[in-house]
């Protein structure tokens, strides 16, 4: 483990924050662990068959993180096994991935979005799956916060701080429907270092309904004038969602009902008719009315 990766864990350690985002208690592990454990191995076989490709890093895939960055179940809804993986080039955040299955329709939902400004291709076998002919959002100076800290440790702090400033707000459900502020997750979904491309120090924050509507990325980057702070705000579903900062909008994605595999933002659905597991509602569905 580098000093870098010790540094951010004893950091979490000290704040007493869990580094398993999906275990409850690291000591006692959820009653259905075991079913918890069939269902990750039951996607990630399943998604270990994409390979994606950033240009400018020859024939190398990224790197697909198998353990999800987050997991969740939405009753309204009827979608279940909701997690976040994402895919990383030297750890650098490239393509994150929202998946769920949903009961009703016995499909698997996947919202693929690219996290980068380098062009990428997504392939399932030899096949290309996915090619956006567009960068994911950009990245933009964060001119009037306090320079990052020349410790790992502070700069959590302050990216902490940052995320806090950016309210999320999202048109939930779809047209017509109210508006949501999101709940940040105050412990990042992911942390990273590239030093040769500049960066000393990055974090993925995500918003939340029930699981993340929208990501955003902080940086700290080294630059002619020092340690700067640099941004990214992205969507993760297609509802509308507006991020504001110290109340001005700063980026802003509208209502989609239409997608192809040609953007950034790549939305899916397909037939799961070789789903294993129980439907966890049904009991919640069959419950008498009061």
């Amino acid at each position: 483990m580098s000093r870098f990766a010790r540094g951010i864990l004893l950091t979490l350690l000290c704040a007493g924050v869990s580094v398993m985002l999906f275990a409850e208690d690291a000591k006692q592990p959820p009653a259905d662990a075991p079913a918890i454990k069939e269902k990750l191995d039951f996607y990630r076989k399943r998604l270990r068959e994409y390979r994606l490709f950033v240009e400018g890093r020859g024939d190398k895939p990224c790197e697909f993180n198998e353990d999800p960055l987050t997991r969740w179940d939405n009753p309204i809804s009827q979608n279940a096994d909701g997690m976040m993986f994402l895919w990383t080039d030297r750890g650098r955040p490239v393509v994150l991935m929202n998946s769920h299955f949903n009961f009703p329709t016995q499909y698997w939902g996947r919202t693929f979005v690219s996290l980068t400004n380098r062009p990428i291709e997504m392939r399932h076998g030899n096949q290309q799956f996915w090619k956006p002919r567009l960068p994911g959002s950009p990245f933009r100076p964060l001119d009037d916060a306090k320079p990052p800290s020349d410790k790992a440790s502070a700069r959590l702090v302050q990216m902490r701080n940052i995320a806090k400033e950016f309210q999320v707000i999202c048109n939930w459900g779809g047209k017509g429907k109210s508006d949501w502020q999101m709940r940040l997750l105050p412990t990042p979904l992911h942390r990273y270092q590239v030093l040769e491309e500049g960066v000393v120090d990055g974090a993925m924050f995500g918003y939340v309904q029930s699981g993340p509507e929208a990501v955003l990325l902080l940086e700290a980057r080294q630059t002619p004038a020092g340690l700067q702070w640099h941004y990214s705000a992205s969507r993760c579903t297609t509802y509308r969602i507006r991020f504001a900062r110290h109340d001005t909008t700063v980026a802003e994605f509208p209502h989609l009902d239409e997608w192809v595999n040609t953007e950034p933002f790549f939305p899916i659905r397909v037939p799961l008719k070789d789903y294993p597991f129980g439907n966890p509602f049904e009991k919640a569905k069959q419950a008498p009315s009061k």
